[in-house]
């Protein structure tokens, strides 16, 4: 099936970067060996870059990626990196929680982590117990104040427990500002402990999700305030902050979905849907009538590419969205729309170069 364009901006041209050269070749390469060799050199570079305090070339290297693929490489070798080596280094690890909020008035939410109901909680799993045994952040932490720390700060805190408690003292505490209206944040609790948690880092919550649910909607229950949180599985902070990231966009891009084409269906029996990549780095999703008599007002929702995005799976999974919902009008348009157009509405974008994926057919 053919895939939307890749909109992000890359360097027009190759960066001279040893780490961007391991990356690239792990990305590309043909090779087993070779891949599993520079796989070996970047982590050790990395790994010497943070141990002496001087990362220019990792921070050169993150920003010039010349594809989504070498940024990955570079991505997980940095994740994995700033893992626990040694029995004495510290595991630091972060559970990311989605919540979807609504309130007819403006509220602060309160980021209180419940760790005795969470330790509890996560003991009854073998698989997350690791976890009930850790120290854990008594705040609450927002995407924004997780995405300033920065690799040599975590690098750091890793090296022993001392070192654990002072990072941690020093971190921001704040509580969640929850506009009127819908809205979807994502906050998430940290903790750190021995190397063994590493075992409980998993991709999947498994039979806890339902449970861990239920606890995170005890803790944030208020008055005047409409809260459905979805926990996702415990990682390391780089890669709990990017997976926490990109499912905050991927509900609020299904509550905005769900949304827009109710609208559109209480005017015009058949919705449609166009997609396009847009130069800067997004991919507009748009919803209307496919009768341009029943047309509405645009609704628009745009999401920003992160640098390891991969738009095939961005792809893949607003489909199976729009399977969901029953609609079957999809437009995605090959060209890229210039940075300040307009996503055209979908009778104005059948004539436009595009296709319908639901049947993978150009034309």
């Amino acid at each position: 099936m053919p895939i939307l364009p890749d909109p992000r901006p890359y360097p027009a041209e190759p960066v001279k970067n040893s780490l961007l050269t391991y990356a690239s070749q792990i990305a590309h390469g043909t090779s087993t060996a070779q891949r599993t060799l520079c796989a070996q050199s970047l982590q050790a570079e990395i790994y010497t870059m943070l141990q002496q305090n001087h990362y220019l070339g990792l921070s050169v290297a993150m920003s010039m990626a010349p594809d989504a693929g070498s940024y990955r490489a570079l991505f997980d070798s940095l994740n994995d990196t700033l893992l626990a080596k040694t029995d004495s280094e510290i595991q630091w690890f972060a559970l990311p929680v989605v919540l979807v909020a609504g309130c007819n008035q403006p509220h602060t939410l309160p980021l209180n982590a419940p760790t005795i109901e969470l330790c509890a909680c996560l003991a009854d799993y073998p698989h997350l117990r690791e976890l009930a045994q850790a120290a854990w952040l008594p705040k609450l932490m927002r995407s924004a104040d997780l995405a300033a720390i920065d690799a040599g700060l975590w690098f750091a805190a890793k090296q022993n427990e001392a070192a654990a408690q002072a990072f941690a003292a020093k971190l921001p505490q704040a509580d969640l500002a929850v506009p009127q209206g819908q809205s979807v944040h994502v906050v998430f609790a940290l903790g750190y402990g021995k190397k063994s948690i590493q075992t409980a880092l998993n991709p999947n919550l498994r039979e806890a999700a339902l449970p861990l649910m239920q606890v995170w909607q005890t803790a944030f229950t208020q008055p005047g305030l409409t809260l459905f949180a979805n926990p996702l599985a415990p990682a390391a902070p780089p890669a709990a902050l990017a997976e926490g990231s990109r499912m905050r966009l991927r509900m609020a891009l299904d509550v905005f979905a769900a949304n827009a084409i109710r609208a559109v269906r209480l005017q015009s029996p058949r919705a449609g849907v166009v997609v396009a990549a847009q130069q800067g780095g997004r991919i507009l999703f748009g919803f209307n009538a496919t009768d341009s008599a029943f047309e509405l007002a645009d609704q628009v929702f745009a999401w920003p590419l992160s640098p390891a995005e991969s738009i095939a799976v961005l792809q893949q999974d607003f489909l199976d969205l729009m399977a969901e919902c029953r609609v079957e009008n999809i437009r995605l348009l090959h060209d890229v729309l210039p940075e300040e157009a307009e996503l055209p509405t979908y009778a104005r974008a059948l004539k436009l170069p595009g296709h319908n994926p639901l049947f993978a057919e150009p034309s």
